[in-house]
């Protein structure tokens, strides 16, 4: 006897390496040879013989229909070429990190954070979101935050420069109460020399009342400014109630 199936399609084992489209294609071919093999017997021919060609010829028209199939599916799900990258897109990108700046005596000197790091090769700049920078000095720290920022490659101007911008607010606070805070738009900072400035509109707090002006450099290790004026817009500074000098 010859083996009979449970189902009238043959259970087929997908060998590896045959997509769902060529395991559908063999089920069917196989399936219809069975039934052809099972149609055959000695002592029947005419009719049967006929019934057993059209039924191979059935299934080649099938095979090859499916084979046509196949390609045609092929052709439609092939991916599109990768774009290449230019000199314009960022190479790199950091979110969430701290770049930490030593001096030669392995004192820290500067860090600075941010919500996101982005490099663009063209120019060698590495923009800023939400960039938080810490400067370390024997007179107390200071801390400069910004909605955004750039930082220049060294090479461009021989020592790190970091650019800020969107609400820039400097802030230095001692332990016996003294502080200074600095608020402006844009602020250029040179932190190996602790060192800063603007040409844009400064708001200077500190205990001994405000002080505003057009422009300002910044020298803020020793705490000492020197503010700019233009036509319509001098130095100005509004003292604190027992702040005046006696007479």
């Amino acid at each position: 006897m010859g083996w009979i199936p449970a189902s009238p399609v043959p259970c087929i084992a997908r060998k590896p390496g045959l997509t769902d489209r060529t395991y559908t294609v063999t089920a069917l071919s196989n399936y219809y040879l069975y039934t052809a093999r099972r149609e055959r017997s000695p002592g029947k021919v005419g009719k049967g013989s006929d019934l057993n060609n059209r039924t191979i010829i059935l299934v080649c028209f099938i095979v090859l229909i499916a084979g046509a199939m196949n390609w045609l599916l092929d052709q439609n799900v092939t991916e599109p070429p990768a774009r290449e990258l230019s000199r314009e897109d960022p190479d790199l990108f950091m979110v969430n990190a701290n770049i930490t700046h030593f001096d030669n005596s392995g004192t820290v000197q500067h860090k600075l954070r941010a919500s996101r790091f982005t490099h663009f090769p063209v120019n060698d700049i590495t923009t800023l979101e939400d960039p938080d920078l810490d400067l370390f000095s024997d007179n107390g720290p200071w801390n400069i935050a910004s909605r955004k920022g750039r930082l220049f490659p060294k090479s461009t101007h021989e020592q790190d420069l970091v650019e800020l911008w969107g609400h820039v607010v400097a802030v230095r606070e001692s332990g016996d109460g003294n502080f200074t805070n600095i608020q402006t738009e844009s602020l250029f900072i040179y932190p190996e020399h602790d060192y800063a400035e603007t040409e844009e509109k400064v708001y200077i707090d500190d205990n001994s009342g405000r002080t505003t002006a057009a422009g300002m450099e910044a020298w803020l290790e020793t705490g000492q400014f020197r503010f700019f004026s233009r036509p319509h817009e001098r130095v100005n500074t509004v003292l604190e109630p027992g702040q005046l000098p006696a007479r």
